[in-house]
């Protein structure tokens, strides 16, 4: 099978569904490819995942959060 460059899905951070890392590393980048798109006659289109990445059970508002409390560079004024 051959993929083409415009198949390729990246990550979008508050545009789509939020994406994880299958070891538990956490939400995908944004900006990373997460997958591939390929012709169907599904109203949707269809995305293949790449073997490492799958939907997160948690949505943007929880990631958002976590990444902030997780932030070593974050300046916390108070």
């Amino acid at each position: 099978m051959k993929i083409k460059s415009d198949q390729i899905v990246y990550s979008e951070h508050g545009e789509d569904e939020c994406f994880e890392y299958m070891n538990g590393s956490g939400r995908v980048p944004d900006g990373i490819a997460i997958g591939y798109s390929i012709e169907s006659n599904a109203p949707a289109g269809i995305l293949i995942l790449f073997d490492d990445v799958k939907y997160s059970e948690c949505d943007h508002d929880y990631w958002d959060n976590h990444e902030l409390e997780y932030d070593m560079d974050r300046v916390v004024v108070g």
